[in-house]
């Protein structure tokens, strides 16, 4: 009895008529015939209840679900999450879904509605993962309602379930495609294109849309009678670290991630890059103490090292400690390197702290800083202002870009090369960025 007591829900609408004879039976004290109609109204109400009740909670009626969850949810990307629902019944119902999502996605209202029929039932809704961990996914509880529309009956399925979210490999498959294209693959306004041209020579190939014609081959084109070009890959074993800061700058966020969740997805993406050029990677992670230190290399197994390490960094409350970076860099990269540092200074003083360690790297090592750039406080600055706060906003909104250009101007001046980037083109920037040193020989 308890169990069909925590299954019986009644609906707006008994509440609605409900209120309706309520009214009705009030207004009885002062007109005779609107008692009467209350009456009849709560008969009927009741005879509706009873049947209701019958059709909903009768031995045949049943729902049994699956939900279909990936292995692995990727961090910033949109997951499809599809969910089979068995009704066992002879007519059609009313439901409505509820699917306890994990709390770090914070969706307080969801739900679907659906009109179930004998039979399979599939639905899907999609979400995306703001946060690495690990999520779990609830029970799933539908309540059911017949076209009497006067009770609900909830049916709770268990199906908890556990899913980690790692950095986007999707991301890092979309990235790597467009890098080995020989076509430069649009994206947005902008392009991802390879930079320049090694002169290892490879092998002679058939011309194809995109190709340098510097690199024609005439005699073979001669011999052939078809336009072929010379192939060149890029100088191969390099070694490329990247190194992020996990101050508490980087905690800052832009569309629900933090840009050290955009620094590792980024630093994923390059890495596998980099690695299928067969260069060697490697990774730090720093703030006030060294996190992850990684040796550069290209072995088996490399990049899902990289990723689990990944997975595992966390945002920290202190500032970074450059000088501490300095000494792990000098243990680690002994070699001449590429170093691809993610790190996002609030201003200039920041900035002027971690110049004078940053120019001792850059004197060992190719660095290259990337530095985030404010998307929102860029459309803020060219809002029209309507009132003084409005004026006040905007002001501060420019000066803060205004100090960000002079850091990046700052870094340039000082023969280190810089990437000011929005965090939604990061890796565009980052792998665009590294295939142009590459190309130049600057490795």
């Amino acid at each position: 009895m308890l169990k069909f007591f925590r299954a019986f829900y009644f609906t707006p609408q008994f509440f609605a008529v409900g209120i309706a004879a309520v009214c009705l039976l009030a207004f009885g004290f002062a007109f005779g015939f609107f008692f009467t109609i209350a009456r009849l109204l709560l008969l009927v109400v009741a005879a509706l209840v009873i049947a209701d009740t019958f059709l909903l909670f009768r031995p045949g009626v049943a729902v049994t679900a699956k939900r279909k969850l990936p292995k692995v949810l990727g961090l910033g990307d949109d997951s499809k999450i599809d969910i089979r629902l068995n009704y066992h019944g002879s007519y059609e119902l009313k439901s409505r879904i509820i699917d306890e999502l994990p709390v770090e996605i914070q969706e307080r209202d969801f739900d679907i509605e659906k009109i179930l029929k004998p039979g399979i039932n599939e639905l899907s809704y999609s979400f995306r993962a703001i946060t690495r961990g690990v999520y779990r996914f609830g029970n799933i509880n539908v309540f059911l309602q017949s076209p009497l529309g006067m009770v609900r009956r909830k049916i709770v399925l268990k199906l908890e379930r556990d899913v980690p979210v790692y950095p986007s490999i999707e991301q890092m498959h979309e990235y790597e495609m467009m890098a080995f294209s020989r076509v430069s693959a649009p994206m947005g306004s902008r392009q991802f294109r390879r930079i320049g041209q090694s002169y290892e020579f490879e092998q002679i190939s058939p011309f194809t849309e995109g190709d340098d014609y510097r690199n024609i081959n005439w005699k073979a084109t001669g011999k052939i009678r078809e336009l072929m070009v010379n192939q060149y890959q890029d100088e191969r074993s390099q070694n490329m670290y990247c190194i992020i800061s996990k101050g508490r700058a980087m905690k800052m966020a832009f569309n629900k991630l933090s840009l050290l969740d955009y620094a590792i997805n980024s630093s994923l993406a390059i890495s596998n890059v980099a690695l299928k050029k067969y260069d060697k990677v490697g990774l730090i992670t720093f703030s006030d103490k060294i996190g992850t230190a990684i040796r550069a290399e290209n072995r088996k197994g490399h990049i899902q090292k990289i990723l689990e390490s990944l997975y595992h960094e966390k945002e920290r409350e202190l500032e970074p400690s450059y000088e501490l970076l300095y000494r792990s860099i000098d243990k680690i990269a002994r070699n001449r390197s590429l170093l691809m540092l993610f790190a996002n200074f609030e201003n200039r003083n920041m900035a002027m702290r971690a110049l004078p360690i940053l120019k001792r790297i850059s004197k060992k090592h190719l660095l290259v800083m990337v530095l985030f750039k404010d998307d929102e406080l860029e459309e803020k600055s060219r809002d029209t202002p309507e009132n003084v706060e409005d004026i006040y906003k905007i002001t501060l909104a420019k000066q803060h870009l205004s100090e960000k250009q002079e850091i990046a101007f700052l870094m340039r001046s000082q023969g280190i090369q810089t990437i000011t980037s929005s965090p939604r083109n990061l890796s565009l920037d980052v792998i665009n960025k590294y295939l142009e040193l590459k190309s130049k020989g600057m490795i």
